[in-house]
């Protein structure tokens, strides 16, 4: 019997589009890959987490039923000057569907990230609440509340590290391989020129560009063997309800990415080009 090949991989933020990566996951495995070790940021590290606790299936089911009432439905608004959310309501339906697990006790070795307004570092969970570190990696900006914790107050990952390439646990003769889907825009250029703009994706645009560089400075350090790319306008950050496509995009996605892969392999060619 063929032993598989196994895999360290990584999965980056970028919101409703971060759904991609159950797709991504799945096509991974259906040709034949073992995922060794997962680490993710953002949207990332909630499917990573989901992934590497062993609750995909349970989760893709969650997330593709949802429709835009029942998004709307998870919302829990503040008045605190801190977020627009508190993300408390989300956590909680979460964890009716997948119960809290120690990071450490998880089948598949498990990294999040999120970032420390206060000293400006970056904070890596890999021990400890997986539901701690899902929630602090998520803490988009404006958008949920910071989670405040040992002196810290933690926001979502991708103001430091948007795609973790380096935070993944990665041993000898594992393939390094990266889901991007908050990567450089792929729409008409004149038409992105011609939308109109507003303070939502004037915020949304700028966030997307500063993670788009930071992450391309990150890869050159880091180069994956295989990385799955999704443009950031592919789809908005909150289409969850867009769930049951956005997984077929990211299918599609790690299919492209994998026989490109297979045909720099038979070429001889080891890596991807940063």
């Amino acid at each position: 019997m063929e032993q598989k090949r196994r895999v360290a991989l990584v999965l980056g933020g970028g919101g409703a589009r971060g759904i991609a990566h159950i797709g991504a996951i799945e096509e991974l495995e259906r040709q034949g890959f073992e995922v060794s070790a997962v680490a993710g940021t953002s949207m990332g590290a909630l499917v990573g987490g989901m992934y590497a606790s062993g609750h995909l299936g349970p989760f893709k089911e969650w997330m593709c039923a949802l429709d835009r009432y029942k998004v709307f439905g998870l919302v829990d608004f503040t008045l605190s000057s801190e977020g627009l959310v508190k993300g408390d309501r989300v956590m909680r339906a979460m964890q009716e569907l997948v119960p809290d697990v120690r990071i450490e006790q998880m089948p598949v070795p498990f990294a999040a990230v999120a970032a420390d307004l206060v000293t400006g570092r970056e904070v890596v969970f890999d021990r400890g609440g997986l539901y701690d570190a899902i929630r602090a990696s998520i803490s988009i900006p404006s958008v949920f509340r910071p989670v405040h914790r040992d002196g810290m107050v933690l926001v979502d990952g991708g103001m430091v590290n948007p795609v973790p390439y380096d935070r993944v646990r990665r041993s000898e003769g594992d393939l390094l391989v990266a889901v991007d889907v908050c990567a450089p825009f792929g729409g008409d250029p004149a038409f992105r020129a011609r939308m109109s703009l507003n303070h939502y994706k004037v915020l949304v645009t700028s966030s997307q560009i500063m993670q788009q560089r930071i992450a391309s400075l990150q890869r050159r350090l880091c180069p994956p063997d295989i990385l799955v790319e999704m443009p950031a306008d592919r789809f908005s950050m909150f289409e969850f309800y867009r769930s049951a496509e956005i997984v077929e995009a990211g299918r599609e996605a790690m299919r492209a990415a994998l026989g490109r892969f297979a045909e720099r392999a038979s070429d001889g060619m080891e890596f991807v080009e940063a």
